[in-house]
This record gives C-alpha cells, structure tokens and sequence, in this order.
C-alpha cells in the first residue's frame, strides 16, 4: 500500500485557470489530479526561474521553493497552444468537407 498524501490547492477567484487545467487533462487523457502532479513534479525539478523574496518567516535554513507560479503559466500557454491548434485544424477540416 503507497503512503497517501494530500494537498488541497484553493483557487479562489480563478475558475477560468481551473476550467482550462479541466480542458488540457482531458485532452491529453489525464485526470485532474495526474495532471497538476505531473505538472508539479516538472515545476519543482526545473531550475527557479527568478529569485524567491524570502518572507519574514522564512527560517534561514529552510530550502528555497521555486516560484512556481510562470512554470504553470508556460505550460498551460504551451498546451493552450497545441489544444487550439488542433481545435482550428478540426474547424478547417470541417469547413473544408462542408464546401466540397
């Protein structure tokens, strides 16, 4: 049996980014859950992008956390991008046959 963990990710205020992360996991076939794991695990093992402000308590020991914040923008611009373009080539094929 795997040690069960959980994290509970709020969204407050962003139910488009939550309809879009819904959209993009179905189109490549995963669930929510797999989707935002998988996109984590990437997130955490790329290098920081930008240097993390360190908040007040923030031990001096603690390991830094990448902002992780643009690792999911470009992602989801990345996936945006491949879920319209086969979207539109689907519209055109459509088109296409409609005018044939």
């Amino acid at each position: 049996m795997t040690d069960r963990c959980q994290l509970n990710l709020r969204l407050d205020g962003r139910r488009e980014l939550l309809e879009t992360i819904k959209e993009v996991a179905a189109a490549e076939g995963l669930s929510v859950n797999a989707w935002v794991v998988r996109t984590l695990e990437i997130a955490a093992n790329s290098p920081a992008t930008a240097p993390i402000a360190k908040s007040e308590t923030t031990s001096a020991t603690a390991p830094a956390i990448p902002d992780i914040e643009p690792v999911l923008d470009t992602l989801l611009d990345i996936k945006l991008d491949t879920l319209l373009a086969a979207k539109f080539a689907g519209i055109e094929e459509r088109l296409g046959k409609l005018k044939a």
